[in-house]
């Protein structure tokens, strides 16, 4: 999960390394591009000019949520769309906490917004079907 938007160090590093994968033709299973760890640091070595810094923003990177480690020593990069539809969900969420309305983001794999109270769930559930977000409404916040 992205809980900020990313620098621009932190950003061009994913974009080098989603690049990279892509040309090097890595994709694993679900659609997801793969990289070891070794290659991701030599490949922003380039971009930091320090193997230790390298380390340290592969590291950042999977904590920010743009990286999925999947073995030891094996990163998956997830699809830059992947990243935006989250974070949109995770900011629409938010704008509509910020409007009085109880709204949380689903813990499961399939993200959506859940909506508590049924007053303006309707109308949320509308316009966000527009752009097509998932939104589920329920009667009480648990």
């Amino acid at each position: 999960m992205i809980k900020r938007w990313p620098g621009r160090r932190e950003f061009l590093a994913y974009y080098l390394l989603l690049k990279y994968a892509k040309a090097r033709g890595t994709k694993k299973a679900e659609d997801n591009l793969c990289i070891n760890a070794g290659e991701a640091i030599e490949i922003l070595n380039v971009f930091t000019g320090s193997k230790r810094l390298s380390s340290s923003l592969l590291k950042q990177l999977v904590k920010r949520g743009f990286l999925e480690r999947r073995k030891p020593l094996v990163y998956c990069i997830k699809e830059i769309d992947t990243l935006l539809d989250e974070a949109l969900i995770h900011y629409l969420a938010g704008r509509l906490r910020r409007r009085g309305i109880e709204a949380t983001v689903s813990r499961d794999h399939r993200r959506y917004i859940v909506v508590f109270g049924k007053d303006s769930c309707s109308e949320i559930v509308e316009k966000a079907s527009r752009i097509g977000i998932e939104v589920k409404c329920v009667e009480d916040q648990p």
